[in-house]
């Protein structure tokens, strides 16, 4: 199977599950030989906002610990290959095209059984076990596709720590469509005895994760907006305050942008300390942690600063305003648009277009996509005009072409925006 076949091959398969779709994978894991068991001590992570970037700073400080880490996370940005990492380096499209070759014949065997054919992201988590498994990773950081009780990571058996960013309305077909269905789904993910971290703020979220807490004999801990501050903040990073079980971290480097991620940070610094990682790596992890995509500065040599960020929901889409009004003030603002159909897509765009005076909307490469006239259309109802282009490759060209050196070219909606973007403005850096 060339790596070409095997990417055809996975697509092929049903892009979402419904319940129970855990137990498919807990099957697929079981028939490959539980390489779950063999991949590391695993730290697991959901949430609706922040998940991401929290797995990325604790992959860093256990990295800066002298650890071998493995990185699973969802959706890709650019490449395939990108959601599988170890030590921040993507599995090799040859090996992925081998396990995807090893793993087919036991989906297929499934399927013959009379069993339910597993899904993409429920096949691909398992070859990414196999991954990790034979790659001998001290750690593997672990992200939730999808909510988490039913989610295809849950499959494994005892994480060191679990760990809910936060709580928002997102997914809402998949999850439910209150803060607390929602927080019942993700805290699925608390297994007995195992701690927890959490973000969340939401009363009624914050209280169910509570009760599923202490219904397995979990210790949660609970991190708010009094265990961090931002004491200076820039393009080139910013500076946190940060409390963790050890008292207060003072004057900690952070290199991703934004409050969130001052937020983010201080669950990523308990996740740490509940690993049994010093000071030293974490605060070495967060000064130098990448997270391309999210709130990310990239400059075009004699053009415009491009600031790319994957936000897809309303809560992301608002973080990212107050970040670029405060890191940005007064600076001029292009935006370049483009979200899936199966979002709150005006609760999205509201505080989005307010960012801009100059605004392209264009359809994201998926088959969710909501096509660019019908966001044009959603636009104009709240009172903004817009310049349609179906293509990103057309969108990011005239945002650069019409944005002098002086002016901010946002790029945002979605992983499937902002990837394909991202691959334009790095092909400009380089040349």
């Amino acid at each position: 199977m060339t790596y070409e076949e095997a990417i055809s091959y996975l697509h092929g398969l049903q892009r979402f599950g419904m319940k129970p779709g855990l137990e498919r994978t807990q099957e697929l894991l079981r028939r490959v030989g539980r390489p779950d068991r063999r991949a590391g001590r695993i730290i697991h992570i959901t949430g609706t906002s922040g998940k991401g970037s929290v797995a990325a700073m604790v992959e860093a400080g256990l990295r800066a610990a002298g650890n071998r880490v493995g990185l699973y996370t969802s959706p890709s940005l650019e490449r395939f290959t990108d959601r599988i990492q170890v030590d921040r380096r993507e599995i090799a499209p040859e090996e992925l095209a081998e396990l995807a070759a090893e793993v087919q014949p036991h989906v297929e065997a499934m399927v013959a059984e009379g069993l339910e054919q597993p899904t993409e992201f429920e096949v691909t988590t398992v070859l990414a076990f196999l991954h990790y498994a034979r790659q001998h990773i001290d750690w593997l950081v672990l992200e939730v596709g999808l909510g988490g009780r039913f989610d295809a990571t849950t499959a494994i058996d005892n994480p060191v720590v679990s760990c809910i960013t936060n709580i928002a309305l997102d997914h809402t077909e998949w999850l439910g469509s209150t803060h607390e269905q929602i927080a019942w789904d993700k805290a699925g993910i608390i297994k007995p005895a195992v701690p927890c971290v959490t973000g969340t703020e939401h009363a009624g979220a914050l209280e169910v994760i509570r009760e599923v807490a202490l219904a397995n004999d979990s210790v949660l801990l609970e991190v708010g907006p009094a265990d961090y501050q931002v004491i200076s903040f820039g393009p080139a990073g910013q500076v946190v305050d940060l409390l963790g079980a050890r008292g207060w971290y003072r004057a900690v480097e952070l290199s991703l942008l934004g409050q969130h991620q001052a937020s983010n940070a201080a669950v990523a610094v308990r996740v740490l300390e509940l690993a049994g990682i010093g000071e030293d790596a974490i605060r070495s992890g967060l000064a130098r942690v990448l997270w391309p995509g999210r709130f990310e500065l990239l400059q075009v040599p004699g053009g415009p600063t491009v600031l790319l960020d994957a936000a897809h929901n309303p809560a992301k889409c608002e973080a990212l305003a107050g970040a670029v009004a405060a890191y940005f003030p007064g600076r001029p603002v292009s935006l370049v648009l483009g979200v899936l159909a199966d979002k709150n897509v005006a609760g999205m765009a509201r505080p989005l277009l307010g960012l801009a005076d100059r605004i392209w909307v264009t359809t994201p490469e998926s088959p969710r996509r909501l096509a660019a006239a019908e966001l044009a259309a959603v636009c104009a109802s709240l009172g903004r005009s817009v310049t349609v282009a179906d293509a990103i490759a057309d969108a990011v060209a005239l945002a650069l072409d019409a944005s002098r050196p002086e002016r901010l070219v946002v790029i945002t909606g979605s992983f499937y925006t902002v990837g394909p973007a991202r691959r334009i403005v790095v092909s400009k850096q380089d040349k």
